[in-house]
């Protein structure tokens, strides 16, 4: 056999070699796509650990004003908006119960994080009254100070209200 030939006879070897390995990859491969998702749903939580305020007769001396801080936290993983609600005003007892005037019970809260509103001092309560407003985050805290102003005039007796705190996501 001649050089030519045998040149020849080896090309066509490694070529179908080749070919042969190729084709042996390519039948040994496989692939599978996988589709994944996760759906986030909306979050909201909101932590008050205080969840009384009192002030004893040594304290809400009339002429005075006293104040009592409390905190709020908000973790959000959307904007969000702290409202408070009262049930009524400072309220005594009795048949013809006295009352607190709304501007003499008053709050004001500080500036979260991130945070967009906050209500100033002065903020008489009501019905949904903005507290805080803020973007999404987590440990977005507040403190809301409570502040009574006590009239000289104002009638001796235990006075009290509900307050209700709620958090949204508008």
């Amino acid at each position: 056999m001649g050089t030519r030939r045998k040149a020849i006879l080896v090309a066509l070897i490694v070529v179908g070699a080749l070919t042969l390995f190729m084709c042996v990859g390519a039948i040994g491969a496989t692939q599978q796509d996988v589709s994944v998702s996760a759906t986030i749903n909306a979050t909201l939580e909101l932590n008050m650990p205080t969840t009384s305020v009192t002030w004893t007769g040594a304290q809400a001396i009339p002429g005075t004003t006293v104040t009592a801080p409390i905190t709020a936290t908000i973790n959000s993983n959307k904007a969000y908006a702290l409202k408070v609600t009262q049930n009524h005003v400072l309220t005594g007892t009795g048949t013809t119960p006295p009352t607190i005037a709304s501007a003499n019970f008053t709050f004001g809260a500080t500036n979260p994080t991130g945070g967009t509103y906050n209500a100033p001092a002065g903020t008489e309560f009501g019905t949904a009254v903005r507290v805080i407003e803020g973007a999404r985050g987590s440990g977005l805290s507040t403190t809301i100070t409570y502040s009574l102003t006590v009239p000289w005039d104002q009638a001796p007796d235990t006075y009290t209200a509900t307050h209700t705190y709620t958090a949204t996501q508008p």
